[in-house]
């Protein structure tokens, strides 16, 4: 694994922590480090198949 893919599972891994805290999407994006709140968006779709706001409704 290299230190890039690394580094994003570490971000994904916080921000499930954080959306089971029941934090905003954008505030989990934000505080995990992501540019925007649709880079985040993407790629937690990309690596878990569905967005991180499915699961809220």
């Amino acid at each position: 694994m290299t230190f890039p893919q690394w580094r994003t599972q570490l971000r994904l891994h916080e921000a499930l922590r954080l959306l089971a805290e029941r934090e905003s999407v954008t505030r989990v994006a934000h505080r995990t480090g992501w540019a925007s709140t649709s880079a985040f968006i993407d790629t937690f779709r990309r690596a878990f198949g569905h967005t991180p706001g499915s699961r809220r409704a």
